[in-house]
């Protein structure tokens, strides 16, 4: 073998320094969600639970990114940490991920409720059309 077919030799890598902060940890995240989840996309704003994680598989979640990061994390971290958003600050507090777009049916939904209060308000103490006593 020629000496130029030789791979160079990987750099020895100190425990210590394998903690380092990933290049994306919002990539790292999704890839981790990924992967624990069986899904082909993460959503970044949607809740693990939410996204059909349970108690194991957040285990395994923190398995996953202890492993990557070499950074030791809590499931308790991750819980209150619940997005793929939120987990790529928490390992890395000073990324900023693009904001989410807003969602144009929350902002709906407030002018609906403020419309059926205000009506409801105009009405006395009568019931709203449509609704029912629970």
């Amino acid at each position: 073998m020629l000496e130029t077919d030789t791979l160079p030799e990987a750099p020895v890598v100190n425990p210590e320094d394998s903690a380092s902060v990933p290049a994306d940890p919002l990539q790292l995240v999704r890839q981790a969600w990924q992967d624990v989840l069986g899904i082909d996309a993460a959503p970044l704003d949607t809740g693990f639970f939410e996204a059909g994680g349970n108690s194991m598989l957040l285990v395994m979640l923190s398995d996953e990114l202890s492993e990557q990061t070499g950074r030791e994390l809590e499931v308790a971290e991750l819980f209150r940490h619940d997005t793929v958003r939120a987990q790529a600050r928490l390992l890395d507090p000073s990324y900023e991920p693009e904001a989410p777009a807003p969602v144009a049916a929350a902002a709906g939904r407030g002018r609906l409720l403020g419309s059926a209060r205000r009506g409801r308000a105009d009405s006395g103490p009568e019931q709203a059309e449509g609704s029912a006593a629970r």
